[in-house]
């Protein structure tokens, strides 16, 4: 955009005159003609001369029109008017400038204004934004702690508790292994523990941590969560053969001492603060699981069959051992195992084998002595104790029980099958004077009537 200077408006200016004095010269006149269009100067003059170099130019002009009044092409008056007519002129036009310069600044300040509270209002949002952010970044990390609480709840042993605690830190934390550790007055009983190279030992084949010295630790800390860095306790950090850099430790209470502790190397310190929120929601489901485990160590019958538990079976043959041997008697043991047990559960699944192994365990229970015990010894296999009873008897109620079992349609829900098992028999003293020995003749006796073709009594 072209930018008019002082030299160009004076120029314009000097023209205008130039032209007027030429139009004089000439027989027809007309110089006014030009005069009257010097106004035009003054309109622009605001925005390009200062005030001095607009008085300048003004007295030349005055000038110029006193020559033509001396002339005679003007008079007094006339002069006077177009004196007065340039000096309105510019007046007005600096007038305007200034009204326009003021109402510029006035107008530019409150843009200023108003752009500041507008970028301040910006910054505020920007800064609520972040936190709403950080918020719910925080929130989710929350939730996603909260649902370990889901996948402990199904727990009911140790190992699945381990599990799921193992899963939830590996899917979201960053750490070297983690360490769950069952105690009782200071001594590891047992340890699960989980690295993210190999799972049960420490990727250089070492044992890893010292779970007695972390359990010592723990007390030291008055049973409370803690965390730890090798900069601060080098020496905790060799004592306990941690490797990492990063350690932490959740003690699990129980009873007033720690009946556990959930170990972690390798992490960072926000998320201790984070998953100490769950220590005692963790709490809660260890003290589930101590009490189901404890309820099952007391329990001596199978859920599925109502047979005595091989558990129960033991501590029975050992009450039998020491009459047995103390007064002189005899007893016998039988094995008994369902045929092709397998080829049933994989033709009509494990619903309907299920149902056989009660319906045989019925058969069982019926054929033998209410002083007899049956024990389920393992998945589809049977023990039978037979108190004061000889090598043959046992043999003729290893009979009854395969009869009973061929002899008899076996309906479970829709199916009705047709089932057989084979029986071993072993016979205290003669096949053995200890718990071992009856169990191992009985078995070998149970395979050796598979070997015969299943569906048999056999003795060793």
């Amino acid at each position: 955009m072209l930018k008019i200077r002082p030299v160009m408006l004076a120029g314009l200016n000097i023209v205008f005159l130039l032209l007027s004095w030429t139009a004089y010269s000439l027989p027809r006149g007309d110089e006014y003609l030009f005069v009257f269009m010097i106004p035009v100067v003054y309109v622009l003059m605001p925005f390009v001369f200062s005030f001095r170099q607009a008085l300048l130019l003004t007295v030349l002009n005055f000038i110029f029109l006193t020559v033509y009044r001396l002339l005679g092409s003007f008079n007094t008056i006339d002069v006077v008017v177009l004196t007065a007519l340039f000096a309105f002129v510019g007046g007005v036009s600096y007038l305007g400038q200034h009204l326009y310069a003021m109402f510029s600044r006035q107008y530019r300040r409150e843009v200023s204004a108003t752009q500041r509270k507008y970028n301040s209002l910006v910054a505020e949002l920007e800064v609520i934004d972040k936190r709403g952010k950080k918020i719910e970044k925080e929130l989710s990390r929350i939730s996603r702690l909260y649902e370990v609480t889901k996948k402990l709840a199904p727990a009911l042993t140790f190992d699945d508790l381990g599990g799921a605690l193992f899963d939830f830190l590996e899917e979201n934390f960053t750490l070297d292994s983690a360490h769950l550790i069952i105690c009782s007055q200071g001594k590891c009983l047992r340890r699960a523990s989980r690295y993210t190279h190999c799972v049960g030992t420490t990727p250089d084949g070492e044992p890893g941590i010292d779970s007695e010295e972390v359990i010592k630790n723990c007390g030291g800390y008055e049973m409370n969560p803690f965390f730890i860095t090798r900069l601060e306790y080098p020496e905790k950090f060799e004592d306990m053969k941690i490797t990492a850099d990063t350690f932490m430790a959740f003690p699990i209470r129980s009873g007033g001492e720690i009946s556990a502790v959930l170990a972690v190397e390798g992490a960072q310190r926000t998320m201790y603060g984070r998953f100490r929120l769950l220590t005692p929601q963790i709490e809660l489901e260890f003290r589930k699981v101590q009490l189901y485990e404890k309820v099952q160590e007391l329990s001596i019958m199978d859920g599925l069959t109502e047979v005595y538990l091989r558990r129960h079976l033991m501590e029975r043959l050992k009450e039998e051992v020491d009459r047995a041997e103390r007064l002189g008697l005899t007893f016998s043991v039988g094995m008994v195992d369902v045929d092709h047990f397998k080829d049933c559960n994989d033709r009509y699944g494990h619903l309907i084998g299920d149902a056989v192994l009660n319906k045989i365990a019925d058969r069982l229970k019926s054929s033998v002595r209410e002083v007899d015990m049956i024990a389920r010894y393992g998945g589809e296999e049977f023990c039978v104790v037979l108190p004061e009873t000889t090598r043959d008897l046992a043999v003729s109620v290893g009979e009854r029980i395969r009869r009973s079992v061929e002899e008899n349609t076996i309906k479970a829900f829709d199916e009705e099958l047709n089932m057989t098992v084979s029986v071993g028999v072993a016979t205290y003293p003669e096949d053995g004077k200890s718990i071992e020995d009856l169990l191992e003749k009985a078995d070998t006796a149970l395979y050796k009537a598979k070997r015969r073709g299943r569906n048999r009594v056999c003795t060793v």
